[in-house]
């Protein structure tokens, strides 16, 4: 599990585009794959490994800021256009995740566009 949070934006190079998971308050700890999952599994790898290696140089390690919101129960109800849902549905299966999975990415995807132009 990840502690610190994080930013999740996906990036162009050379005509390959791919996923970019970065720490907020680690310096250098990204994680970047095709697929938004995995460049966040590998943040999370690397998060245990700039945190080993931190301990064992004696690099200060920041505290972990925990920002509670007793506001948002993380839960909603979505309408969707019949299409557009069956649409996340089999992409969904697709990428082998389920359809709350599929929407969550989308939003963090589309939250990590905005925040990346604001």
């Amino acid at each position: 599990m990840i502690k610190y949070p994080f930013k999740v934006y996906q990036t162009e190079i050379e005509g390959h585009i791919f996923w970019i998971a970065k720490s907020s308050s680690l310096k250098g700890c990204v994680g970047q794959a095709d697929i938004m999952a995995d460049a966040i599994a590998e943040l999370e790898e690397n998060e245990k490994a700039w945190l080993e290696t931190a301990k064992e140089t004696g690099i200060p390690i920041p505290e972990v800021h925990i920002e509670i919101n007793e506001n948002y129960s993380g839960k909603l109800t979505l309408r969707l256009a019949p299409y557009v849902h069956m649409q996340a549905v089999m992409l969904a299966q697709r990428e082998g995740i389920s359809l709350n999975q599929y929407i969550n990415n989308a939003v963090v995807s589309q939250n990590s566009a905005l925040e990346a132009i604001m």
